[in-house]
């Protein structure tokens, strides 16, 4: 049952996506669901779907990409195929529309299940060495749980404080040591911690340490904490200005030889990486487009006792420019 202001909504979709690294590798990924989204209000929004099944397999994988996982074979995850099926559910409250209050608040929770009763039924134990199969292809067996809660402070005409909070969890069983690929948890870049570049950052204080010929390998991981706070003011026309510090890493649940300093343990706080920037937006209309200059403060991956690299922040050195300035271009604000 729904408020008569909104109309409840049966869905079913089946997509395909296609993703090319340049000169690594390829993927393809189908995928199709089946469920339901409805309004309680107008505050609250639920999306549970019945089934949800993705299945990614890869190909044109290059010659150096194959000698990149010889040296470091934990690249091979990307290129593995890949079978989800299973529910999913999110929730999502908000008051961000009533304009008039100061405080204003969005929340949104998911939970994504894949392969728990399948799993169950063939008694599916990857770490025994009974892994099981369907149409070739390893199912994956996991839990996994996101929280985003974001408040928005208004301060006066044209000002606002606005402050997010993410914390992810994914959990395999059964059937699966770790998390696929495509649904681990990343950090870095436009919409993340802006002064490290997309998913270079973590898990932990691991650092994989790369010359200047190869590429840089996407970084992932089982746990994620990330918070942000960014001011923003009005500057004049269509320009608006914001100062913004960002903090959070991803960590691994399990050991991985491969990953030194990737597991999540009790000293974890110690290994957020922090970064502070400016930036301006240029309001459209009908879109945002949004410039960010960020460097980091904090480096998880540094030794215990030096992560903290404010007093080395040198403007004038070019060096320094080079190696930590990030600049930033996205359509949108970050959250």
């Amino acid at each position: 049952k729904s408020n008569s202001a909104f109309v409840p909504k049966t869905r079913a979709s089946l997509s395909f996506d296609f993703q090319a690294r340049s000169q690594l590798y390829s993927l393809e990924s189908f995928k199709t669901s089946f469920g339901y989204q409805w309004k309680e209000n107008i505050r609250k929004e639920h999306e549970l779907n019945i089934s949800e099944i993705t299945y990614v397999r890869p190909f044109n994988v290059t010659d150096l990409y194959k000698e990149q996982i010889a040296k470091n074979p934990s690249l091979g995850r990307v290129i593995e195929k890949q079978l989800i099926f299973g529910p999913t559910y999110k929730y999502t409250y908000t008051n961000t529309m009533e304009t008039a209050k100061t405080n204003t608040i969005f929340y949104q929770g998911s939970a994504d299940l894949s392969g728990n009763i399948v799993g169950l039924v063939t008694g599916a134990n990857a770490k025994d060495g009974n892994q099981k199969e369907l149409i070739g292809v390893p199912f994956s067996q996991y839990i996994k749980l996101e929280n985003e809660f974001r408040h928005y402070l208004k301060l006066g005409p044209g000002k606002e404080l606005a402050s997010r909070i993410i914390v992810g969890a994914g959990l395999p069983y059964g059937n699966s040591t770790q998390l696929p690929f495509i649904k681990q948890f990343f950090v870095g870049g436009t919409n993340s911690i802006r002064a490290f570049r997309a998913r270079t950052l973590g898990p932990g204080s691991y650092n994989l340490e790369v010359d200047d010929n190869t590429f840089l390998p996407d970084q992932s991981g089982d746990l994620k904490l990330e918070l942000n706070t960014e001011l923003r003011a009005d500057l004049f026309s269509i320009v608006e200005g914001a100062v913004f510090i960002d903090a959070g890493n991803i960590w691994l649940l399990n050991k991985d030889d491969e990953k030194p300093g990737a597991q999540i343990s009790g000293d974890f706080l110690s290994e957020m990486a922090v970064g502070t920037g400016v930036g301006l937006r240029f309001d459209l209309q009908f879109l945002v487009l949004r410039t960010d200059l960020a460097f980091p403060i904090r480096v998880p991956y540094l030794e215990k006792g030096n992560r903290w690299v404010l007093d080395q922040v040198d403007f004038g050195n070019s060096q320094w420019r080079q190696d930590n300035l990030v600049f930033n271009l996205a359509i949108g604000y970050p959250f």
